[in-house]
């Protein structure tokens, strides 16, 4: 029997089809296959859900995966219903991390297990989504909303405030909780001892943690320091990649992928890093910080020629 949770999800999902057809495609004047992109991930999720099945051990992880989605779902809908009070959308850069986490972490204390993989879980989650969503929210509570999403509200007007749920933290729970496969991996299987994979995770959220706190540190205290807006971070980190934050964040799901590997399925977890490094070299991150910076500084593309984009380049002296 299909569970009301289903019914929900099938019905988010047509009328956030039926919303792309209609009002995006007046908006944008075009649809594309891209368009639909999400909701076809997220009608995965729904047949993963709604489908008997007969091995215990997927039926264990379709069980743990909705468990784990509708956690995410429930926090965005309030973190959407703040952003329609507060008339910013931009909160969704804070609830990022904490998309990951609270799921996580409720998962964890309601089993009451606190087995020793279970806590090496909860404890990199948390410091990571913890410093992140505190970084960005102090950085961007006191500025109002962000230009993209200022730039959306503009552009779809009177339709943004129920869009937005759909554009915004709907496509980005679907984009979160595809990431956090090796997460549920590691959750479906907790082992109740230290293994060579847990210390290889820790080490590899170590590197990408020091690359992201350190480079987001520098940032912000050269955007106090800075004479002009036109000035260029060059020292640092910033010397040695051109967006280190997001180096550094790939590492840390990076970590998360070989905490999965304790899974048998582990491999297949590791599909998830190998898209957020994309994502955040190639797909979007970064080719949008590109094209902003390019414009709005004059000296970039020399910046840009000497050091490299997102792979660190240790210097030789």
């Amino acid at each position: 029997m299909i569970s009301i949770g289903v019914w929900i999800a099938l019905l988010i999902l047509v009328v956030w089809i039926i919303a792309i057809i209609t009002v995006d495609r007046k908006v944008t004047g075009v649809i594309t296959a891209k368009s639909f992109t999400f909701p076809l991930f997220f009608s995965g999720y729904i047949l993963l859900w709604s489908v008997p099945i007969s091995s215990e051990a997927l039926g264990s992880f379709a069980q743990l995966h909705q468990t784990f989605v509708y956690i995410a779902g429930v926090f965005l809908s309030l973190v959407w219903l703040i952003s329609v009070v507060k008339r910013d959308s931009s909160i969704m850069d804070i609830a990022y991390p904490l998309t990951a986490a609270i799921p996580t972490l409720l998962i964890i204390v309601s089993r009451g297990t606190w087995s020793a993989q279970e806590l090496i879980i909860l404890g990199l989650v948390c410091l990571w989504a913890i410093r992140l969503a505190a970084h960005i929210g102090i950085r961007n509570l006191p500025e109002g909303e962000d230009a993209r999403y200022a730039s959306w509200r503009r552009k779809y007007g009177r339709h943004w405030w129920w869009w937005s749920f759909f554009q915004v933290f709907t496509l980005q729970g679907v984009l979160i909780t595809l990431w956090s496969l090796p997460l549920l991996l590691a959750l479906d299987k907790p082992s109740a001892s230290i293994s060579p994979i847990h210390f290889l995770a820790c080490v590899v959220f170590a590197i990408g943690f020091f690359f992201q706190a350190l480079a987001d540190h520098q940032l912000e205290k050269f955007r106090k320091n800075r004479k002009s807006p036109a000035e260029i971070l060059d020292t640092g980190l910033w010397s040695l990649s051109r967006h280190p934050n997001y180096f550094g964040e790939a590492l840390i799901w990076w970590s998360f992928g070989i905490l999965g590997l304790a899974h048998p399925w582990g491999l297949l977890g590791l599909l998830a890093p190998l898209y957020v490094t994309w994502f955040m070299s190639r797909g979007s991150a970064t080719p949008m910080q590109e094209r902003y910076l390019s414009k709005k500084k004059p000296g970039y593309e020399q910046y840009a020629a000497s050091v490299p984009v997102f792979f660190p380049r240790l210097k030789r002296h």
